[in-house]
């Protein structure tokens, strides 16, 4: 029971003669609601995102050429883990790059999720991210690498955007159409919270479990 196709993929190649059925990891929307946000300069763009895995954080280095051209924009990173000072060295000589280091779950991070104007997921490679779909309930426009499963977890042109791996001139090009057109990005962000309620909520994924048991009895 791979977690998103992209993992399905690779285990039907693998081993080929086993019965293999996506589960996608559960969320529950109630406990997605806009509340007090943080105090935080706008515009400004939201990373969460761990530093624990090396080819997923360096991604985060792509970003250096965005703050350049957007100097007017914050961006503003929550998360921590030992790989956390390769980005720091580079990006923190920016000053609209911010680090708020780890932040109390899901309390914390959802006033933080209540208060950017954007979420972004610059990440090397990601299977179920749960913060995409955290970020799409709380009707914020999404922007995320193109890697791994994210594809699956958000609708392309619709809930966000997707950006090839090493693209900076793609994040450039979506950040700015979202932050020039409101009107788009608060579309964006109602449709995403539809979609992940209808996806992944956990009376959805407790139903695609029973199918998937069915099927194996």
């Amino acid at each position: 029971l791979p977690i998103c196709n992209y993992l399905s993929n690779r285990v039907k190649d693998r081993y080929p003669t086993k019965n293999v059925s996506t589960l996608y990891q559960g969320i529950e929307p109630t406990n997605w609601y806009k509340t007090d946000g943080m105090n935080l300069k706008h515009p400004c763009v939201g990373l969460l995102q761990s530093a624990n895995i090396l080819e997923k954080t360096k991604e985060i280095l792509t970003i250096e050429p965005v703050l350049k051209k957007m100097p007017n924009v914050t961006f503003y990173w929550v998360g921590d883990g030992p790989y956390r000072q390769q980005v720091l060295s580079v990006l923190s000589k920016y000053d609209n790059f911010k680090w708020l280091g780890a932040m109390q779950y899901p309390d914390k991070v959802r006033e933080y999720l209540s208060e950017i104007d954007i979420y972004a997921l610059v990440s090397g490679i990601d299977m179920s991210p749960l913060t995409l779909q955290e970020a799409q309930l709380m009707q914020k426009p999404v922007v995320a690498t193109r890697v791994g499963g994210i594809p699956e977890l958000m609708k392309d042109g619709e809930t966000g955007f997707l950006v090839e791996k090493g693209d900076a001139k793609g994040w450039i090009d979506k950040l700015t159409l979202l932050l020039n057109d409101q009107d788009k990005s608060k579309q964006m962000g109602i449709r995403g919270r539809e979609f992940v309620e209808k996806t992944f909520s956990w009376d959805v994924i407790a139903k695609n479990f029973i199918d998937v048991a069915k099927q194996t009895l």
